[in-house]
């Protein structure tokens, strides 16, 4: 599942960055699912249930980000912990449509792409060394 969730996180990341210019609404709200997704890949990668994701974390980004960074998360993009408190606000209540446009202007929003897409790559990179220490212990 964990899988699928990072290959999800990158279709979101993809497609946020293909309508940037285009759909600013459309690509914040795919840029909260793809951290969503990818820190839950990680949580999921480490043996934290879909259901306790859902149930605790459900839409929180910042939430999602610190259970991820006590599960042992180090390699977190560093503009990370600002865009998912800017984002999370919003996302979790579903009203990315609400952001004022003072608040919309405060973010460079290509910058937000290449943090998401760091972040995608670092839980990638974070679960192909977890499967090769496991594996190595056995």
């Amino acid at each position: 599942m964990a899988a699928t969730f990072r290959r999800n996180a990158a279709g979101f990341h993809e497609g946020a960055e293909a309508i940037l210019t285009r759909h600013h609404e459309g690509a914040r709200y795919f840029l909260a699912i793809a951290i969503e997704l990818a820190l839950k890949a990680y949580l999921l990668d480490r043996g934290i249930s879909d259901d306790w994701n859902r149930v605790y974390l459900r839409h929180d980004l910042v939430k999602a980000l610190r259970f991820a960074r006590r599960a042992g998360f180090t390699a977190v993009p560093a503009q990370l912990p600002e865009l998912a408190a800017f984002l999370s606000p919003y996302y979790s209540v579903h009203a990315i449509s609400e952001m004022s446009p003072e608040a919309i202007a405060s973010v460079c929003w290509p910058e937000a792409c290449t943090t998401v897409r760091d972040l995608i790559c670092a839980a990638a990179e974070a679960a192909r060394r977890h499967v090769s220490s496991e594996e190595g212990a056995r």
